[in-house]
């Protein structure tokens, strides 16, 4: 069963933290997908699974490195 999932970051200057992810989001594993896209407001991450258990992994790994790319951008 596949699974897919969509999240939005609303942040101040997305385009800065979108760089930052770039060569993560590049760096891609056979079990899931992952797309970053900036909007005016912030970043959404899209990630897809090829079962739930690859997706709640992704998820856990993408959601961590995108709190850490904003913190990074406050300091």
């Amino acid at each position: 069963m596949r699974g897919r999932a969509e999240i939005a970051f609303e942040v101040e200057g997305p385009c800065g933290i979108l760089a930052a992810l770039a060569p993560e989001a590049e760096d891609q594993v056979q079990r899931s997908l992952v797309r970053l896209e900036a909007w005016e407001g912030g970043i959404l991450l899209k990630v897809e699974g090829e079962d739930l258990v690859s997706l709640r992994a992704a998820l856990n790994t993408w959601i961590r490195l995108v709190d850490i790319a904003i913190k990074m951008v406050k300091v």
